[in-house]
């Protein structure tokens, strides 16, 4: 057995708590979806995500005013039928389109990009607001 080479458990690299916590705070948000802040001052403001800063959004509310608030205190607003979308995950993640029908909690979305319908699980669209 060559030990030497094998690496140390406790290399300088291993990451500290605050590359844990940047990790945790993800953004899942995108630029021109429609939001409604759920926590802290600005609740069930309704805004319009302008700009994505870290795992924060910069947010056009309702209204006219900015403010920057955390992507965990936001909650995407659910897209009605005739609601221009945007999927947030899943291979589709980015794609634009149409939502024509919904049946439970399947959306049923005409495809910007080549008019294709595609089956989206509902709670993976958000409104999508065209700038």
């Amino acid at each position: 057995g060559n030990d030497a080479t094998s690496p140390s458990p406790c290399t300088p690299a291993t990451p500290g708590p605050d590359y844990a916590r940047t990790m945790a705070a993800t953004n899942w948000c995108m630029k021109r979806i429609q939001v409604r802040v759920v926590s802290g001052e600005y609740i069930d403001r309704v805004g319009v995500v302008t700009e994505l800063l870290g795992a924060e959004c910069r947010l056009e509310l309702q209204g006219g005013s900015t403010t920057v608030v955390a992507s965990e205190d936001l909650e995407a607003v659910p897209p009605s039928k005739n609601s221009s979308v945007i999927i947030l995950k899943g291979e589709l993640k980015g794609s634009t389109g149409k939502l024509i029908g919904i049946d439970g909690r399947d959306g049923i979305v005409k495809m910007d990009l080549n008019a294709d319908i595609k089956i989206v699980d509902m709670p993976s669209l958000a409104i999508y607001v065209q700038g």
